[in-house]
């Protein structure tokens, strides 16, 4: 790899790693980590790398967190979830190997054409709940769900297909914690604090199954009436507000959402945990009448019931 220009990448354009895979571009980068476009030379195939950053590296559990990620996703099967090939080592820069997708985020989407579509803000969220449906099933949290990690992209047939992306926080739960390094202390908070439950953000550990169906309550709300249902100019303000205040109604704000669609949004942000619906395939179920594949006349999903695995609802 070469030297210059790596005050945010580990990586650059024209960058040979593990001796197959060739650098392209750069695709974005977050706090803990850089996403590039790359090919492999013998085979002629996109992936995407995930890398670490360097100044992350050093951070406590980031590495350990960055090869969780993959052996989370690895996992799934879903087609609601992007495919992890590989992972590896370049120098001292762990990496990972992704499909390579094409489209865009739902929060570049949602700025770009807000407000979207009823139905099409379902049949998104609906598309997520599959892809979590497995997740919770083999015990995997997901604690971080927000428009930036659902992509959209399209099928061979060009129907939308929304990817669920960055498991990197994830929390494994019930027997698939079994023999894990336990990272995260009892008192951390993780996870974007707008999206957060109250009981997340009191406690980490506190997440479950039902911490993931708030977020989307939260992505459900922000994408149909275009403003966030707690919002502030501090993590504290926000905070206090997500643990004490009611979100504005619905229909205060999108006249056009059905009063049974808003009742599913406002149950998925119940304070109690007990309250909000209990699995992602209960969410589903109630979300599929208002999605676009069932309001073009589309075949029903079905949603089966799983058992959440232990301490997924402790």
């Amino acid at each position: 790899m070469s030297d210059s220009g790596r005050t945010r990448s580990p990586v650059a354009p024209g960058d040979i790693i593990g001796g197959k895979y060739r650098v392209e571009r750069v695709l974005g980068a977050g706090g803990m980590g850089v996403v590039v476009a790359a090919r492999h030379v013998e085979l002629d195939q996109p992936v995407a790398l995930k890398f670490v950053l360097p100044e992350a590296l050093a951070g406590k559990g980031n590495l350990e967190r960055f090869l969780r990620e993959a052996r989370a996703v690895v996992k799934l099967k879903s087609e609601h979830v992007a495919r992890v090939y590989d992972v590896g080592r370049e120098g001292d820069q762990p990496y990972m190997v992704l499909e390579l997708l094409e489209g865009t985020d739902l929060s570049k989407l949602h700025k770009r054409e807000k407000p979207l579509p009823v139905a099409d803000v379902a049949e998104y969220v609906v598309q997520a709940c599959e892809a979590l449906a497995e997740a919770h099933a083999v015990g995997i949290i997901h604690r971080d769900l927000k428009p930036h990690n659902l992509f959209l992209t399209t099928r061979l047939n060009g129907t939308p297909l929304v990817k669920v992306l960055d498991f990197g926080i994830s929390k494994a739960v019930g027997p698939a914690a079994a023999g894990q390094m336990q990272l995260t202390d009892s008192a951390a908070v993780i996870g974007s604090p707008v999206y957060m439950a109250p009981e997340q953000m009191r406690s980490a550990r506190a997440a479950d199954v039902r911490t993931d169906i708030w977020a989307l309550g939260v992505v459900l709300y922000e994408l149909l009436a275009c403003t966030l249902p707690f919002d502030g100019e501090t993590v504290t303000e926000v905070c206090i507000r997500v643990v004490n205040d009611d979100p504005k109604p619905l229909a205060e704000l999108r006249p056009d959402i059905a009063p049974a669609l808003a009742r599913v949004v406002m149950r998925c942000l119940e304070k109690e945990p007990s309250a909000r619906f209990q699995s992602v395939a209960e969410l589903g179920a109630a979300l599929e009448p208002f999605s676009r594949s069932a309001v073009a006349g589309g075949a029903p999903r079905v949603w089966r019931a799983v058992e959440a695995p232990r301490g997924a609802l402790d």
